[in-house]
């Protein structure tokens, strides 16, 4: 398992200064978050990708923009939002994007349907043709997306990826706040590639409790060797990320 870290957390800040409070940790590996770019640059790719390159950091996965449609006129905006994501990924070198439903959960089913075909019709060809793979992330009760449990996760797989080709990021934060955790893991353990890693309300774990360890040790169990992505909430100290950090380094030697 490879030690990793959001650099969403650190969204607020210029991205040369961004990538300089993740080498400050002494990370060497981060999940790139898309909401790090300013909107004004949000077609400028290269731009992060020298600012990257010049950071010494290595990309291993990227989380995509996100916009949960509410109505259909809104799908070009989410596909917009997906491909820019995914000429990102590809400038930093990212073989993974995770990726939200898209959609949200208040819209009814037949419209939500036809907008998960519309979006994912045209993200999921472009992913292939780049040589991303795309992995969906369960979410949580507080998000306004579709997609917190086996039910709702199954009806958008089934419409977006009858081929079981696409991955899963597992949110522990997510699953823990949705009691779906063991459901999770039954479900889609073996197709996990990317995990978020954060206590409730994303607040990082700073001792070996035991849902961490259990969630761990079944990991191993499916042979995972993925990136253990901390993604922790933006007001979080540099001093409980560096405690949280130098506790994932003592764990993951265990596996």
């Amino acid at each position: 398992m490879k030690l990793s870290l959001s650099n969403g957390i650190f969204s607020k800040l210029r991205l040369d200064r961004n990538f300089a409070a993740v080498n400050q940790l002494g990370f060497e590996n981060i999940e790139f978050n898309m909401k790090s770019i300013k909107k004004e640059h949000d077609t400028d790719v290269y731009r992060e990708k020298e600012a990257l390159s010049a950071s010494g950091l290595n990309c291993l996965t990227l989380h995509s923009a996100v916009l949960h449609v509410k109505d259909p006129i809104e799908v070009h905006q989410a596909v917009y939002y997906g491909k820019i994501s995914l000429e990102c990924a590809r400038a930093l070198h990212a073989s993974l994007m995770t990726v939200h439903s898209n959609v949200s959960k208040k819209m009814p089913k037949p419209v939500r349907e036809r907008c998960l075909k519309e979006v994912f019709g045209q993200i999921t060809p472009f992913a292939k043709q780049l040589g991303i793979k795309l992995s969906l992330e369960n979410l949580s009760y507080t998000s306004t997306g579709f997609g917190k449990n086996i039910e709702q996760l199954e009806e958008v797989l089934n419409i977006i990826d009858p081929e079981r080709e696409m991955g899963i990021t597992f949110d522990l934060c997510h699953a823990l706040e949705t009691k779906e955790v063991d459901n999770l893991l039954e479900a889609y353990g073996e197709r996990i590639c990317n995990v978020h890693m954060a206590n409730k309300s994303h607040k990082p774990f700073t001792e070996e409790v035991p849902e961490l360890i259990s969630f761990l040790a079944k990991m191993h169990e499916f042979g995972y060797n993925g990136p253990i992505t901390l993604e922790l909430v933006h007001n979080t100290p540099m001093e409980e990320i560096a405690k949280t950090k130098a506790l994932f380094e003592k764990i993951l030697t265990k596996y």
